[in-house]
């Protein structure tokens, strides 16, 4: 009889449609069943594993319907004695115009191990990694009225660290092996992520709160895409290809697929390719030399995606591919490469009714603290030959070392992401949103930052990070005084050396920096929005929650 390994994941609701993603032992035929609702798919294979994403269609409207998953028939979920006893059940929630949207999100998320318990306290991240935000959030959610539950969580990035494996890590001998510690090839992805989303009250989480997801380095390695120098070394590397085609082959079936809504599913011929055929191994593998950036510029496979959102207002979240997309030629560097950021603008811009909030999902954040700002436009402009061959090498260890390679790493993409949001938040491409937000993670802190966009409505910078990472004391202190007005200064004096031009928006940091694993929610009720951004804890009975640090209207 087959099993479920993973899943059920919820992961689109658009109208009266759902897709539920999930992963089996074994071929067979999966049948998910709300109310009178249903969908089925026959599994497909990859590499010996089996997957399906189902589309579930007849949904009510404004209502919280339980769901079920069977196995050739055979009920698999939801089923006692896998994780999520005492729980409540599963269910997928279609639009309630009646209700405000609740959006939350945050990126980087070491796995635990299953039983969740290897963990120290969240303020003494050194030794440990502290409480999983994820399971905090799963045990707020269970709590709280399914009126209240979030209607999107968005991941945005470093969903599992293919480089720093901290639990059980793998053993690879010989010269082709790669560093200690880290995936080499397809089958290790897939046992992390079954470890990674296999932690009980994440799975529950997942099966019941739709997630929308985005990669960034760590999902394959770290620095990935730096620069073009990056590339021509990592290339180098015997055990490279193993890792590339794992870590993009695992992304597409764990994560992508399941990006596309239900709608887009129908115009993506490489998705109906894979739902239609038994085996999708050798399809999969056969697009992934179009897929790597040390191979194709641009690559042929689009990995940014939108979904639409509607409650007592409406919203529509343009997840970026920041890492993937880039084009990495010194002197035309750009974090999102020309055609990309093309899709990416028209994205925005919406249609002719418009939305009552624009969010931009970036993992990577678009406005740092100032004077971290200002050192990456100064690295760029060296690595762009400013202070000749010397600079350009100083330029790559500058970035390597310290992970300088955020918007303002990449200054024309920077620029024109400040044109589109003033043009989209001044009403010149339509209807203005009350908001403009661009959500991101990957720095291991978080904070709020406010542009100052003349004759545009709010345009700010959220940024939740991580969901469980510690950092370290001492880049704590390094962050802190780059978040300072005395870094700030003192980094914009560096800039004034190699770069002198001003940036076409001001901004400083409203609230944070705040350390420690956690994650934000937005609020948008009509044109009104609201940030509050929380940390996880654990009570003396062990209980994992969420601890509110800060709270802030963005728009009224």
């Amino acid at each position: 009889m087959p099993r479920l390994v993973l899943g059920p994941i919820l992961r689109s609701v658009e109208g009266a449609r759902a897709t539920v993603w999930v992963e089996t032992d074994a071929a067979c035929e999966v049948t998910v069943a709300a109310g009178e609702a249903s969908g089925a798919a026959r599994t497909t294979a990859v590499a010996g594993h089996h997957y399906a994403l189902v589309v579930v269609d007849g949904l009510p409207p404004a209502t919280a319907t339980p769901y079920r998953v069977a196995l050739d028939g055979a009920e698999a979920w939801p089923r006692s004695g896998i994780g999520v006893d005492g729980y409540p059940p599963s269910v997928i929630r279609t639009a309630d115009a009646t209700r405000p949207l609740r959006v939350v999100f945050g990126s980087c998320r070491l796995e635990a191990p299953l039983d969740g318990v290897w963990e120290h306290g969240p303020d003494d991240p050194e030794p440990g990694h502290g409480v999983d935000a994820l399971e905090a959030l799963a045990a707020e959610v269970a709590g709280t009225d399914v009126g209240e539950w979030p209607d999107l969580l968005a991941l945005l990035g470093d969903q599992l660290y293919a480089d720093l494996v901290v639990h059980d890590p793998p053993v690879h001998d010989g010269p082709d092996a790669p560093p200690p510690g880290s995936l080499a090839d397809l089958a290790d992805y897939v046992r992390v992520y079954h470890r990674t989303w296999g932690h009980p009250p994440v799975r529950w989480l997942l099966s019941t709160v739709p997630t929308a997801m985005i990669f960034d380095d760590h999902d394959v390695i770290d620095d990935w895409n730096l620069s073009a120098r990056w590339l021509e070394d990592i290339d180098r590397q015997p055990w490279w290809d193993a890792r590339i085609t794992g870590g993009l082959v695992s992304y597409w079936v764990y994560q992508h697929w399941g990006n596309l809504t239900p709608s887009q599913l129908e115009d993506d011929v490489l998705a109906l390719a894979v739902a239609a055929g038994d085996d999708a191994t050798d399809l999969l593998g056969d697009q992934v030399d179009g897929w790597r950036l040390d191979r194709a510029d641009p690559t042929t496979q689009r990995w940014s995606t939108t979904r639409d959102l509607v409650g007592t207002g409406s919203a529509r979240l343009v997840l970026a591919d920041t890492r993937n997309s880039r084009h990495l030629v010194e002197g035309e560097r750009a974090v999102i490469d020309e055609v990309e950021m093309g899709w990416v603008a028209d994205r925005c811009r919406v249609d002719r009714d418009g939305v009552d909030h624009l969010l931009l999902g970036s993992s990577l954040p678009w406005l740092l603290p100032v004077g971290v700002h200002h050192l990456e436009r100064w690295g760029e402009a060296l690595g762009a030959g400013r202070w000749g061959r010397p600079g350009r090498r100083f330029a790559e260890r500058f970035r390597a070392g310290n992970d300088t390679e955020h918007w303002p790493s990449f200054g024309r993409s920077f620029d024109q992401l400040a044109a589109l949001l003033r043009s989209v938040g001044s009403g010149e491409e339509g209807p203005a949103p009350a908001t403009a937000l661009v959500l991101s993670g990957d720095v291991h802190f978080s904070y709020l930052a406010p542009a100052e966009v003349e004759g545009s409505t709010a345009v700010v910078q959220l940024v939740s990070s991580p969901f469980r990472h510690g950092v370290a004391k001492g880049l704590r202190r390094k962050l802190q005084l780059a978040s300072s007005r005395v870094g700030a200064w003192g980094a914009r004096i560096v800039r004034l050396t190699a770069a002198p031009g001003r940036d076409p928006v001001r901004w400083s940091l409203t609230g944070g920096p705040w350390f420690g694993n956690g994650l934000a929610t937005l609020v948008l009720d009509g044109r009104a929005a609201t940030v509050t951004f929380a940390r996880s804890r654990r009570t003396p009975g062990g209980r994992a929650f969420l601890d509110p640090v800060h709270e802030e209207r963005l728009s009224s």
